[in-house]
C-alpha cells in the first residue's frame, strides 16, 4: 500500500514539476548584423550547415541578417530574451564601435560564447582608378588629403583599418564615409561611390577570382597589399603591407556572444558545437579556401583574449572618434 501511495505521489509532483528540458529543446537565431554575403554571413552559414550536417545540436539554427549600421543587430541581441536560443556573430567592430562611440555599449554587455578562426584584409581600389600600389594610394592621400573617399562601416574593421593605414603613413587622410560592411563597401566601390575601402580575404576571392582561382577578368576591383603577416596565397605576388614597407597587420577573429545573463549550459553548449563543427570537412574546406586560420577559444581562454584584444584597439578606435 505505501509503495503505491509513494508512486501515485511521485506522479503528481512529476506532473506539477516537470523535468527541465536539456539545451536545446527548441531552434536557435544566429544575428549577423551585416547584409547577407560578407565575411560574417558566409562564416555563420558554413557552421549552421556543419552543425546541421553532423547533427550536432539536434535543433535548427537560423540566420538572421540585419543590414545598417552593425549596431543595430548587435543591439537586437543585447537586448533579447537572455533564454539560450539568441546568438550573435561579429567581430572586432563590437570593440571599435564602443571606442568610436558609434555606439553607447560594447562587448562587455555581452556573454562570450566563442571565437572562430581569423581572416585578415586587403586595401582595394577600382582597376581604372591609376592606383596600382599600396604606396601610391597613401601618397595620394597625403599629397590630397581628404580627398579620397575611404567606404568604411563606421567604428568596424574597415574603418579601423583605415585609420591604421594613415597611422602607417603620417600625414596621409581619408574621407571616412558610412557605406556598411564588405557587401556594401563592394557594391559602392564597383559603383565609384568610393575610391577605396578594405575587404577581407574571403571577400576578395569571392569578389575578384574565378572558381578556379585565376583572376576574373571582368572583376571591377583590385587589391593593393595583404595585412596578414605573410602573402596571401591566393595572391602570391600581392605583397603584404610590411613588405611594402609599412608597419601594420591587422587580422580579425569572428566572435559569438549571448545576452548578458544567457544560462551558462547554453553558453557551454553552443560552444561545444561550434568546436565540433570547426573540426568538419566543411569548414575546414571553408577556412583553407577562404584563407582563415583555424582557431578556437571559450571559456578563460576566450575572455583573455578579449581583454588583450580590447587592450590593442582601443586606441585605435578612440581615433576614429575623431574620424
Amino acid at each position: 500500500m505505501k509503495k503505491i501511495i509513494f508512486t501515485a505521489l511521485a506522479a503528481v509532483i512529476g506532473l506539477a514539476f516537470p523535468a527541465a528540458a536539456e539545451w536545446p529543446d527548441k531552434p536557435i537565431k544566429v544575428v549577423v548584423p551585416f547584409k547577407a554575403g560578407g565575411t560574417s554571413d558566409q562564416t555563420a552559414r558554413i557552421y549552421q550547415k556543419a552543425i546541421k550536417d553532423g547533427e550536432i545540436l539536434g535543433q535548427p539554427i537560423t540566420i538572421i541578417n540585419v543590414g545598417g549600421h552593425f549596431s543595430i543587430g548587435s543591439r537586437q541581441v543585447m537586448e533579447a530574451d537572455a533564454d539560450g536560443y539568441t546568438f550573435l556573430l561579429v567581430h572586432i567592430a563590437l570593440m571599435g564601435g564602443e571606442g568610436s562611440g558609434a555606439m553607447d555599449f560594447g562587448w562587455r554587455d555581452f556573454e562570450p560564447v566563442a571565437a572562430t578562426g581569423e581572416f585578415c584584409v586587403l586595401p582595394m581600389v577600382r582597376k581604372d582608378s591609376g592606383i596600382n600600389t599600396i604606396e601610391e594610394l597613401l601618397d595620394k592621400a597625403k599629397a590630397e588629403p581628404d580627398s579620397l573617399i575611404f567606404g568604411a562601416n563606421l567604428g568596424a574593421i574597415n574603418h579601423m583599418a583605415g585609420i591604421m593605414m594613415e597611422q602607417a603613413s603620417p600625414g596621409s587622410k581619408f574621407r571616412f564615409v558610412q557605406i556598411g560592411g564588405g557587401t556594401a563597401n563592394f557594391t559602392a566601390l564597383t559603383g565609384a561611390q568610393t575610391n577605396t575601402t578594405v575587404l577581407s580575404g574571403a571577400e576578395v576571392v569571392k569578389f575578384t577570382l574565378l572558381p578556379d582561382g585565376s583572376p576574373n577578368p571582368d572583376a571591377e576591383i583590385k587589391a593593393l597589399a595583404y595585412t596578414g603577416a605573410n602573402r596571401l596565397p591566393a595572391l602570391p605576388d600581392l605583397p603584404t603591407m610590411k613588405e611594402a614597407g609599412y608597419d601594420m597587420e591587422f587580422c580579425i577573429k569572428s566572435w559569438w556572444f549571448a545576452p548578458k545573463g544567457t544560462p551558462q549550459e547554453a553558453i557551454d553548449g553552443f560552444a561545444a558545437a561550434l568546436g565540433k563543427a570547426i573540426e568538419s570537412d566543411g569548414v575546414k574546406k571553408f577556412n583553407s579556401e577562404r584563407y582563415f586560420t583555424p582557431v578556437f577559444m571559450s571559456g578563460d581562454e576566450l575572455q583573455n583574449d578579449l581583454d588583450v584584444t580590447w587592450t590593442a584597439i582601443e586606441p585605435v578606435a578612440k581615433l576614429a572618434k575623431k574620424k
